[in-house]
């Protein structure tokens, strides 16, 4: 894959293999109970520039970079918890890769589910109560996403497919769905458990959804990708946002030369921080999306898979449809 080579065999060695073999990715979340939340705004991301896979902390303005997991196994794709008290992270230390949880400084690191499976991709359910993750299925042909409680326990089969992100009402979960000719961008409806595909007749290849914090836009990578050797690989990728419902299709990265994937959303929907994997190193970036003016966050190593927490934002994102009681509890807390 041209220029992209090490951002494809150190992130998606894991993340995305073949339709035969099955893309690896997952999503769990657990407890908030032993730390406190950050009183700034954070972003959390993958980096390895200490020789391994480690998750980092660091300001929105790429200030004070912190290696949170200091582990020698390979630790990635940090998540936080709805309330900031907790990351929720991948990690092979104890065999197949799979998901784990430490407070916001690094301790306490425990383990979400007690039997071992190959687990990625972490999204946390917008009330902090559930986790949605997609799984290998051994001989299966493909991925099956699932969800969840945070401890591990009740679990549910959802679809086949991968990358699972939760909308911000709770209701439903964006997706890659399992299609041996393309990666089709997708909607799983929790309470009807409708399936529906976006723009499957203006995009084919998409992949890493992100909803935005109001869940009326997705923001999403459209690759020219193809299966190769049993590998999905592409040497082109950009950030396009779409509205909930397929329409309002634009593209939000300019520069073609750019090879940009993993958008995640700010806190107040009008930035975003994205994984450019056209250079001699991947970087993270940050961009407005009205301006479309990016601004690099990382320098050292390969830094990837960012996730941004705000607290202030709690006090005026929720929708009207985002009544649970997690977030009236923390409003009123």
């Amino acid at each position: 894959m041209k220029h992209t080579s090490n951002f494809k065999h150190r992130i998606y060695r894991s993340h995305i293999l073949s339709y035969a073999i099955g893309v690896l990715f997952i999503l769990g979340v657990l407890p908030s109970v032993w730390a406190k939340g950050p009183e700034t705004s954070k972003i959390t991301f993958t980096s390895t520039r200490d020789g391994n896979s480690e998750i980092y902390i660091m300001n929105s303005d790429g200030s004070d970079q912190i290696n949170l997991s200091r582990d020698n196994a390979e630790d990635f794709n940090p998540v936080w918890s709805p309330d900031g008290e907790q990351i929720l992270f991948v990690s092979d230390r104890a065999g197949p890769s799979d998901l784990y949880i430490m407070n916001i400084e690094g301790s306490g690191v425990r383990k979400v589910f007690r039997n071992r499976k190959n687990r990625l991709n972490p999204t946390w359910s917008p009330d902090g109560k559930k986790i949605a993750y997609a799984q290998a299925q051994g001989n299966e042909v493909d991925d099956v996403i699932y969800t969840a409680t945070i401890n591990g326990g009740f679990v549910e089969r959802l679809t086949h497919g991968f990358m699972p992100t939760w909308s911000s009402d709770g209701s439903e979960i964006a997706f890659i769905a399992s299609d041996p000719r393309s990666t089709p961008l997708s909607i799983f409806n929790l309470r009807t458990r409708a399936k529906k595909r976006l723009l499957s007749n203006k995009i084919l290849w998409g992949l890493f959804p992100s909803w935005s914090p109001r869940g009326d836009k997705i923001a999403f990578s459209k690759i020219d990708g193809k299966f190769d050797q049993g590998f999905l690989s592409w040497t082109k990728a950009n950030i396009y946002i779409v509205n909930r419902d397929g329409t309002g299709l634009h593209q939000i990265i300019k520069d073609e030369a750019v090879i940009a994937m993993e958008p995640t959303w700010s806190p107040h929907g009008d930035e975003i921080v994205y994984t450019d994997g056209g250079h001699v190193s991947t970087q993270l970036f940050k961009t407005d999306i009205s301006n479309n003016r990016p601004v690099q966050l990382t320098h050292e190593g390969d830094n990837f898979e960012a996730d941004w927490f705000k607290p202030t934002a709690l006090d005026v994102l929720p929708s009207e449809q985002l009544l649970t009681t997690f977030w009236g509890k923390i409003k009123a807390d």
